[in-house]
């Protein structure tokens, strides 16, 4: 019964889509701890850990719902199911770490974009239409569209310690959220006139996190990293709607053990939680807290001379507004990637419990 009420509205993916990265399939409960191009998204940290070149790719399909509205105009009562979406790039990012520059220099910077939320609902009313609730008007044909999409084009920093045990690092984001809602339908008895809105407002945020390896406990990792709340400006049609994107929180741990199968193996487990703060919505994108929780293991097997990681998780991401639900999945990955390091290339999959499913492709390469 309460996965029932959880899924009867649309599923909250606004400000936690996962970019696709390989963490995907362990339940995403990995990039706080990884180091790799999206770390300019989760913890600008991990970018202190790359010692060469490189540059990394996602391509992702975009989650969608569907929905169906019964009740009245005025006191809706909605019931979605989530589906499959299109296809794209949903990160593309560079690393150069700074030596490559300058002998002995510290530190690696990067550049990267990456989406960061989607939602993308298409409402129906009944074939007899919707009423207002009072008698005064119905609405033949009633259909409403939410889409909103938040793309990040980030520029950071970050170096290790001289032990190698402390990473920090820093990023500058540019924002660009775009907001499309519409309602159509034929008035009946007048009192309700098809309207749409769109806009695409901008704003800049700062990103900061750590990495952190006990010396008495090398296996272990922890980060944490602080996305300030971002102002959206140039969005005239739409602010009224949704006019800040939330900070976030993110605080991640994962444990690595060596030695399966006579040494050949990995063994990586982690877990991670995102907290957004702070946001701003309006009647149809309320916005609340958010919490987004990760948990998952990664598998190297060694065959021949590469290593296959195997991952499976899970992820649950909170509803973070009234109207919209939480959206739970298990996820399962699988990756390729020579003995030599050069490149890798990761599949991952998630089944949501509120029905569609992801599926992502990423790639890395990293130049000698």
């Amino acid at each position: 019964m309460l996965a029932t009420c959880s899924y009867g509205q649309v599923p909250d993916l606004l400000n936690a889509l996962d970019a696709g990265g390989s963490s995907l399939g362990a339940g995403g409960a990995l990039y706080g701890t990884n180091a790799d191009t999206l770390s300019t998204f989760y913890n600008p940290a991990g970018l202190g850990y790359l010692t060469r070149t490189e540059v990394g790719l996602a391509y992702r399909n975009l989650p969608s719902s569907r929905s169906s509205i019964t009740g009245t105009y005025n006191n809706p009562v909605r019931e979605s199911q989530g589906q499959r979406g299109s296809n794209t790039i949903s990160h593309l990012g560079v690393a150069l770490p700074f030596s490559r520059i300058l002998r002995n220099a510290p530190g690696t910077i990067a550049l990267a974009y990456t989406i960061g939320g989607y939602v993308d609902d298409v409402a129906t009313g009944p074939a007899t239409g919707l009423p207002d609730g009072t008698g005064t008007f119905n609405i033949g044909g009633f259909v409403e569209r939410v889409r909103a999409r938040l793309d990040t084009y980030t520029l950071a920093y970050g170096r290790t310690n001289a032990s190698q045990n402390l990473s920090y690092g820093a990023g500058i984001i540019l924002a660009q959220q775009q907001v499309d809602y519409a309602q159509e339908g034929i008035s009946v008895g007048g009192g309700f006139s098809p309207f749409s809105l769109s806009s695409t407002g901008s704003g800049i945020g700062l990103l900061a996190g750590v990495q952190y390896i006990p010396p008495r406990a090398p296996n272990f990792s922890l980060a944490a990293s602080l996305r300030s709340e971002i102002d959206l400006q140039g969005n005239d049609d739409t602010s009224f709607l949704y006019d800040k994107i939330p900070g976030r929180f993110l605080l991640g741990g994962a444990f690595r053990r060596e030695g399966y199968r006579g040494g050949r193996d990995y063994l990586v487990a982690g877990a991670q939680l995102q907290y957004f703060f702070g946001g701003s919505g309006s009647f149809a994108l309320a916005r609340d807290t958010q919490s987004v929780f990760g948990l998952g293991i990664e598998y190297g097997y060694t065959l021949g001379t590469a290593t296959v990681p195997v991952r499976i998780g899970y992820q649950s991401v909170g509803r973070g507004g009234s109207g919209f639900a939480s959206r739970n999945a298990f996820t399962y990955g699988i990756g390729y990637r020579p003995n030599n390091g050069d490149y890798s290339i990761n599949f991952s999959w998630t089944a949501p419990q509120g029905g569609g499913a992801d599926f992502a492709i990423f790639a890395s390469y990293r130049f000698r």
